[in-house]
Formats: structure tokens, sequence, C-alpha cells
């Protein structure tokens, strides 16, 4: 293994044990059998964490836990970041002296800062389990190393299947990953998307396989600016009039692939012209905004709007009794 791969394992271990300590107590040989390398390894990642400064205690031998009043909230730092810092803390201790002085008071100053403190603070959903990459890593090591993975994976309806799959990218969206894989020994230039909290169980098979041009992902892929655009099926030209605030949202960013933006109107509206793969790719949109947004073509889109409103209601009144 390059000095790279054992690096990129490295850093994921780290970062999920971050987040397994975060939600309390870790045992080193459960992670050790998770991360298929000795319980040493795993002891050393957990030192790299305890040096750095995130103080661990052992309430019993083999088993760690954040010190009281320690945890990732209290940090104005990303997961991403605050692994990172654990593994340059490693590099800066092996130099000594005034690096490791410099590193630490980097540290101290990174990790005290409270958020207030900033100008800017990020409004929106916050992740439940910010850190976790499951199955990231193998995921990871199959596309580079080009192995196929079988999978057993539980689909949204709840049917679960074993499958081969030839994994060519991970995709993030909202929260979630996704890993694009096209199915072993069928078409392998088509490829579906296989949100990764949903697989069961996965293995790194010695097979490899002949991974498509970058062309080809490329144009799967396209301009999609959401998960549901990922994709090589039909197009569907829209057209939308927005106002207000949904106007001004709009003309200040790409939500849709390729949009283009009229001037604003006398009364400020604009009309936003886009091409999608998928209908879900904008009705998220007009939902969260209207009835500021509005639909003008095509009809299928405005039934298919006037659908999910009617099985809310429903639902409302189904709730409610009435």
């Amino acid at each position: 293994m390059s000095k790279k791969d054992s690096g990129d394992k490295k850093y994921y271990r780290v970062l999920n044990i971050l987040n397994r300590l975060n939600e309390g107590p870790v045992r080193v040989a459960d992670l050790s059998a998770e991360f298929s390398v000795s319980e040493r390894s795993i002891q050393r990642d957990i030192e790299r964490i305890n040096l750095t400064g995130f103080h661990l205690d052992t309430p019993q031998k083999g088993t760690y836990t954040f010190a009281p009043g320690v945890s990732l909230t209290s940090f104005n730092l990303t997961g991403e970041q605050l692994s990172v810092l654990v593994l340059m803390r490693e590099m800066a201790g092996g130099m000594g002296g005034a690096i490791k002085d410099a590193f630490d008071q980097v540290f101290a100053r990174a990790t005290s800062a409270a958020a207030g403190d900033s100008p800017f603070y990020s409004v929106g959903p916050r992740a439940l389990n910010p850190l976790t990459r499951k199955f990231y890593e193998d995921i990871t090591f199959a596309i580079e190393r080009r192995k196929k993975l079988s999978v057993r994976y539980a689909g949204a309806d709840g049917t679960v299947k074993d499958r081969v799959l030839c994994p060519v990218k991970i995709l993030a969206s909202e929260n979630f990953f996704y890993m694009m894989a096209s199915a072993d020994g069928r078409e392998p230039d088509r490829f579906a998307k296989y949100r990764v909290d949903r697989i069961k169980r996965l293995d790194i098979l010695p097979e490899e396989f002949t991974p498509p041009p970058p062309e080809t992902i490329k144009k799967v892929i396209g301009a999609a600016t959401t998960i549901w655009g990922v994709n090589e099926g039909k197009k569907i030209k829209i057209k939308l009039r927005a106002r207000g605030a949904a106007a001004d949202f709009l003309r200040s960013k790409e939500l849709l692939p390729g949009q283009k933006v009229s001037r604003p109107a006398a009364d400020g509206a604009v009309t936003v012209a886009a091409v999608i793969h998928h209908p879900m790719e904008v009705v998220p949109l007009v939902l969260h905004w209207m009835p500021e947004i509005t639909i003008l073509e095509p009809e299928n889109l405005k039934a298919e709007v006037a659908v999910r409103l009617k099985a809310y209601q429903d639902a409302q009144r189904t709730e409610t009794g009435a």
C-alpha cells in the first residue's frame, strides 16, 4: 500500500473515531474489527486524538470516551478540519521545539473561538451525524483500485438485495453520500445511484473492472445541481415565474442546471428557464417558495406539484380526523 493510501485510510479512521467519541464510549476491539486493522493501529489513532487536545478518559481497559465537557459541538470547526488538525499535530510533534509550540497555539486558538466571534454564521440544517462516513473508505479504495464490490442494499421500499457493483464516483448531496455504480456484467455505461447509508454490507472483491471513459461519467453527471439531475434520462424543458424573495434568490444562485433568468419586470418578477432530467429537480424548489414561485410550463410538472399538494392535504385531514 502506498503512503497516500495509508494516509487516506488513517484520515478517515480518525474522522470516524472522532464521530464515535462524540456519540459515546468506543472500544478498541470493535474499531479494530470494523476497519480491519490491528488494535495497535486503532490505539495509535486514539493517542493522536488525545495528544491533540481533545482529552480522553478510559473508564475501563480498551474503552475510551471524551472527558466531561468535551464534545465536537464545542469546537468552532468542521469534523473534517478537526481530523486534519489531529494528523497535523502528529507531524508537528515529530518536529518538536518551536514547530510543536506553534501548532499548540494554533490549535488552542482555532478551537477556543466561539462561533459568535466570526462575522459569518451558517444558518441551515445540521447533520445529526456530520462525521459519519460509513463504507466511504472502502468505496473510495475500490474506485481508485477498480475493484468490484459485493453489496447488500436496502431500497427505498425496504427491499434488500445482494448486488455486485462497479463503483465509479461518490456523490454528496444534502448530507447524504451516494455511490454511483454500474451493475456487474450488465450495461457498463449505465449507472445507478446507491445511498451509502442504505448499504447493509459491503465487501471489496478481488476482481477488477474496466472503468468507463471520464467523458461518459461527465455526461451522466452533466450540469446537475441536485442528486436527481445525475441522470441520462429524458430532458424536460421548464419555465418558472418568480417574484419577491424567490426572484432575488434565483437571480443570486444557480439552483437549476443551466438556468437562464430574465431581466426583472416592472413588479420585480423574473422568468426562469432550464432543462432538467427529473421532476424532483424542481418540485422541492416550487413547494418551498410558493406562492412566490409558479410553474409556467410544462403542464405535467404543474400536475406533479398539484398531486403532491393534494396528498399533503389528504394526509393532514387523516391526521386531524377532519
